[in-house]
């Protein structure tokens, strides 16, 4: 087994919820159980591309369903001897140096057919396709659902997409290693933009350097994986909207991110060009001590939901009243956005535990006045949370 599936974490979870089995089909899912691309069918997010069966019981081994072009490719990367296939569109042959032989001799769909893939995860289920099955149903869309049901009509297919995130909300060794590398290499491309940042400088520009930067970071670090990026910055009175170019007292929000191998970082400053306004440091400097409340309680067996109530406390005693966050933090990991569950809110039933990495924030756009952030990632372990970045938290103030 070689993703971060913690088999006997699920065991535990899935004996909690009465569950035979899951059946995992998001594809970030997939490659963070099995450590494999699930294949180019998963590119349509729809169900019957690819499966993972995780049986209840973790001595029971793992099974998977794939697309025919990469199986073989899977199996290496996964470890998994039972992998089930179905035609996809894209047609292979085998040369021996005289003669081309197709490989398999199969009429192939349009794209793929997801009623063959449903088909082989009945294969893969065995015995378990009359049990209960765990699906993530927060991703398998409406009109795949009946197809599933109409395949396993002994089943008893129930939700199980908050099992998954509880699963993935803790992170191994490698999970946060990728997350931590991502982030150094996030802090070296804020760095960069920070010093040539001048007047005239268009988002668009200060994106660039960002990017740069940070790339290079991570190949001199050694990325573990592919290397991509995002970055939010905005310039000047709107607070949300790119803006710009720079003029002298503009507020710029930096928030960002590097990916490696999939995992995202998220990590965040506020500067401003040239000289800051009475209201500028007065808004950052709420923020500040809002932030530092908030960071004080991030240990373990602390309620999200009092991180969350302790930053707007300190937000309102400063005079803001009106400071009204949904959130102000969230887990670290790989998916398809930055935030993942669980989320530092106020309905938050959760507590803070080691194996964890949140990302911990304080944001307030002002229009009118600019775009205000702080945020950091940090990790948590038993002896409590550690920030990632190094960059000052305080308001940077740029020479124009």
């Amino acid at each position: 087994m070689k993703g971060f599936l913690d088999r006997n974490r699920a065991s535990r979870m899935m004996a909690d919820a009465g569950l035979d089995a899951l059946v995992l089909m998001q594809p970030e899912t997939l490659r963070w159980a099995t450590g494999s691309f699930p294949g180019v069918a998963t590119f349509w997010r729809r169900a019957g591309a690819a499966a993972l069966v995780v049986p209840a019981d973790p001595a029971q081994p793992l099974a998977a369903v794939v697309g025919d072009l990469q199986a073989e490719e899977f199996r290496l990367q996964s470890g998994i001897e039972d992998i089930r296939t179905h035609p996809i569109w894209v047609d292979t042959a085998w040369y021996d140096g005289a003669t081309i032989t197709p490989a398999n001799q199969v009429k192939r769909p349009a794209t793929y057919d997801p009623m063959l893939g449903n088909q082989a995860l009945v294969a893969a289920l065995g015995n378990r396709a009359g049990g209960k099955l765990g699906l993530e149903l927060g991703f398998v869309p409406h009109a795949d659902f009946a197809a599933l049901a109409e395949a396993l009509p002994r089943a008893r297919l129930v939700d199980c997409s908050r099992v998954v995130e509880r699963m993935r909300a803790f992170k191994q060794v490698e999970e946060v290693a990728l997350l931590e590398q991502a982030g150094r290499a996030a802090e070296a491309g804020t760095r960069a933009m920070l010093a040539e940042l001048r007047a005239g400088h268009t988002t668009k520009q200060l994106v660039g350097i960002w990017r740069e930067a940070a790339f290079e970071a991570a190949a001199r670090e050694g990325a573990l994986g592919p290397v991509e990026g995002w970055a939010y910055i905005a310039i000047g009175e709107d607070g949300f909207a790119p803006g710009g170019p720079a003029r002298s007292g503009d507020v710029i929000k930096i928030d960002v991110g590097c990916v490696i191998n999939g995992y995202s970082s998220d990590s965040a400053r506020t500067a401003v060009l040239g000289s800051a306004n009475a209201m500028t440091r007065k808004v950052h400097e709420a923020l500040l001590d809002a932030f530092e409340a908030a960071a004080a309680l991030l240990a373990p067996g602390t309620p999200l939901r009092a991180i969350h109530a302790a930053l707007h406390e300190r937000m309102h005693r400063h005079g803001f009243p009106g400071f009204s966050r949904g959130h102000v933090g969230h887990s670290c990991g790989a998916s398809i956005f930055s935030e993942e569950w669980p989320f530092i809110s106020r309905e938050a039933e959760e507590t803070v535990e080691p194996g964890m990495v949140l990302a911990l924030e304080a944001p307030w756009y002002v229009r009118g006045l600019g775009g205000f952030i702080i945020e950091d990632q940090f990790t948590i372990s038993d002896a409590g949370a550690t920030p990632l970045w190094t960059l000052p938290r305080s308001l940077i103030v740029v020479d124009g």
